[in-house]
């Protein structure tokens, strides 16, 4: 009977081993940011993009101007959806 070849048990061990070791290291440092991160990060652009004077905090205007893009933001979805939608009906009647 042959014995096994020692480099047929050792290097699948030490791969084994090594993988064990590295790629939960390498996962924790691929999660995500937690909520408060993302809402600070979130806030952070939301305020370089709105913020007209510069004082640090968004006036009336400023909000008046964020919501209107964001209404319209919220249309062009929307119309999108919609589009889709009339798009998935007329290939359905087609279909038929």
């Amino acid at each position: 009977m042959k014995t096994p070849n020692l480099k047929r048990i050792v290097i699948p061990s030490l791969v084994l081993v090594v993988s064990a070791v590295v790629l939960p290291t390498m996962r924790a440092s691929d999660e995500k940011p937690d909520a408060e991160t993302r809402k600070a990060r979130r806030e952070a652009e939301v305020l370089k993009k709105y913020d007209a004077n510069h004082d640090g905090k968004l006036d009336d205007a400023e909000k008046a101007v964020r919501k209107a893009d964001k209404e319209k933001a919220r249309a062009e979805r929307e119309a999108r959806k919609r589009e889709r939608a009339e798009q998935e009906a007329a290939q359905e009647q087609e279909g038929r």
